[in-house]
């Protein structure tokens, strides 16, 4: 017998034999997306993490089997690699999240040329893009009315005005994202409800396609079957995944009611399959988004108990660690930002390639950076950010769409740098960050705007640890400039008023007094024009009050320079239990405030205030954390000098003691 044939035989046999000996069959069918089922053939189908399954190819009906040797029915294979030239795989959430083995129902994979893809995602782009400019006109065109029947103040059109520019962007910044998830939908999976808000929505028609699924009212649907759970097992996942659309299309409509409505939605799917790996994580994502602490909570932890996949785990814990950051629970933050890291570890391999992982993993670990640093860890903070730059800059030279994150995270290490006095490597790493947002910034000025203002106002902090104020001043009127190059909507106005509050303090080093008067000026204005009674900006315009009291300080201004003072330390007295900060700033508020006061003649008073200084001071310095020691021995040199200035020799000395005893 020919050796070549002799081969082919055995070759056979050993096949047939890996075939029999298989613990669980797992049938497929490739599919065209939108196509009335179309199969597919010619598509290679991988598990790349099984080490027992080989490779299989659809047949002319789309049709392939993938023979698991070691792995039983109701475990998962993960990492499903699929590919055919001129096609993607459209469902690849459904790759990601793991495949359930079972010889009953057959895996479908769908594919799809990426020019089809490309016409239905600018499609909905414009459609919901469309919509969402018609809904800002609309509420512009309102607000007109409104101003000129004198129904409202210009203050509050004004407001309002830039309430509806900042909703219209928030929008923006999803409409991307969506219409690439909406071009992903296989309308041929759909039931009859779905396709009639589809054919709505494809016609740019978004109100009707939220009627159709309002009419339908798939949540009560929903209610009523989980209360009918053990007969109605099947329909109950029959009603998900249409629920899960008309969530996609009330996250991009937005707006309040429909955000009510969404959260609602995600809690009754969730106690509907508490095991859907997927649901829990946007669940817990969409609660983040919300804000609602309780709720991130509560089905995080559902997530620990039911959530068999690791890499949504790591995304669970990312979004528990920030949400507990938000209660300043910084040492819980930081125990969920390590779990998030060994989850994704975790699944190394086995559900996420090398290159998802690192877009997993870089959000967690430049969290865990920020509590090192926060908890004043400097050296740790450092190693783990130079970790995140590392991955990050990775990742921004595969896709330079992790500009941002690349950018963000150089800006971060240049804070922990500048803090240990590593000034020069500081300076290079913001000047990096700057140098890739400006590289980026034409293909969305408005949105790289506040961002390269944000990093030329770090700079402008570098120069000022160095002690050379004029190249800090150009570096905070760069920042300026650039935000007044381009429009920026209310929640941007922070990094403005940053900016010009640095800007201020730069020009009072530099003796510049009538500059910095006028930035000051500028700087509360602003404060009072958009933080209004709500309490917004509360601390630029609390810190812009105190360091401006320096500068009538300076020109010997007494009273001026303690109206100043007094105005700061109403804002840091009112939000002090709320805000640990303002107690640091009232520290040196008071001891200004005492200053004046005995400027001004009135030595009890000043003594009051400068005694209060020490008593907040002494509070933290009783907290045994080294990090207040020095804030405490300063204090207690501020008390003794007070005292000496009023002829209190014997006080200047017991506080001169103090201040040894906290070194």
């Amino acid at each position: 017998m020919p050796r070549l044939l002799k081969i082919f035989i055995v070759s056979v046999c050993l096949l047939n034999i890996y075939t029999l000996s298989a613990q669980v069959r797992q049938v497929g069918r490739i599919v065209e997306i939108n196509s009335n089922g179309k199969a597919v053939p010619g598509v290679s189908v991988e598990a790349v993490s099984s080490d027992d399954v080989q490779p299989a190819v659809s047949d002319s009906d789309g049709i392939f089997v993938l023979n698991f040797a070691k792995k039983k029915r109701g475990d998962i294979a993960y990492n499903l690699k699929v590919y055919k030239s001129g096609y993607e795989v459209v469902n690849n959430q459904l790759i990601r999240d793991g495949v359930v083995l079972t010889e009953k129902d057959t895996l479908k994979i769908v594919v799809a040329p990426p020019a089809k893809l490309a016409e239905a995602r600018a499609n909905y782009y414009e459609i919901f893009d469309n919509y969402q400019i018609g809904v800002y006109k609309k509420q512009i065109e309102e607000l007109k009315s409104q101003l000129a029947k004198n129904e409202i103040p210009l203050a509050e059109y004004e407001q309002r005005a830039v309430k509806a520019e900042e909703d219209l962007k928030n929008a923006n910044s999803k409409i991307a994202e969506y219409a690439d998830k909406f071009s992903r939908i296989n309308k041929d999976d759909m039931d009859s409800v779905g396709r009639r808000a589809f054919a709505a929505l494809d016609n740019g028609d978004i109100e009707g396609a939220l009627n159709v699924y309002a009419n339908y009212n798939s949540l009560d649907r929903l209610s009523n079957k989980i209360l009918q759970r053990n007969e109605v097992n099947a329909s109950i996942k029959a009603l998900i995944p249409g629920m899960l659309d008309e969530i996609n299309i009330r996250t991009v409509v937005g707006g309040t009611e429909n955000r009510r409505i969404i959260g609602q939605m995600y809690e009754k799917i969730v106690e509907a399959d508490s095991t859907n790996n997927y649901v829990l994580a946007q669940t817990v994502r969409f609660f983040s988004d919300e804000v609602n602490i309780e709720k991130v909570m509560k089905y995080g932890m559902i997530a620990e108990r039911n959530c068999s996949s690791k890499i949504h785990m790591s995304y669970i814990y990312l979004n528990m660690g920030r949400m507990v950051i938000r209660i300043k629970d910084l040492d819980r933050a930081r125990s969920f930002f390590e779990k998030a890291i060994k989850s994704a570890e975790d699944g190394l391999g086995n559900e996420v390639s090398d290159s998802y992982f690192y877009v997993l993993i870089n959000y967690p670990i430049h969290e865990l950076g920020a509590m090192y640093y926060e908890n004043c860890e400097y050296e740790k903070a450092e190693k783990v950010v130079k970790k995140s730059v590392e991955i990050r800059r990775k990742l921004y030279e595969a896709d330079d769409k992790f500009s941002g994150e690349y950018a963000n995270s150089l800006s971060s290490l240049s804070i922990i740098l500048s803090d240990q006095g590593k000034n020069d490597s500081a300076m290079a790493c913001i000047d990096k960050a700057i140098e890739i947002e400006t590289h980026i910034m034409p293909q969305d000025p408005k949105k790289y705007a506040p961002r390269i203002a944000d990093f030329k106002t770090k700079k402008g902090n570098i120069y000022m640890e160095l002690k050379n104020y004029q190249e800090a001043k150009t570096a905070f009127v760069d920042a300026l400039k650039v935000m007044d190059a381009h429009e920026f909507v209310n929640y941007e106005l922070d990094v403005y008023l940053y900016a010009l509050y640095r800007l201020a303090k730069a020009e009072v080093f530099l003796r510049e007094d009538d500059e910095a008067s006028a930035t000051y000026e500028k700087l509360l204005d602003l404060c009072v024009k958009y933080g209004g009674d709500n309490g917004c900006y509360e601390e630029f315009y609390a810190s812009a009050n105190e360091t401006y009291g320096d500068v009538f300080f300076s020109r010997k201004d007494y009273t001026g320079a303690f109206e100043h003072y007094n105005k700061g330390m109403e804002i840091y007295e009112k939000s002090a239990d709320r805000l640990r900060i303002y107690k640091f700033h009232l520290i040196n508020c008071y001891v200004r405030m005492g200053k004046a006061c005995f400027a001004l003649g009135d030595t009890e008073k000043g003594e009051q205030y400068t005694l209060k200084a020490y008593n907040i001071a002494k509070a933290f310095y009783d907290e045994n954390n080294e990090i207040y020691r020095g804030t405490y021995k300063t204090t207690c040199a501020h008390v003794a000098n007070f005292y000496k200035k009023i002829g209190k020799k014997r006080m200047a000395k017991k506080y001169e003691g103090k201040g040894r005893l906290g070194e």
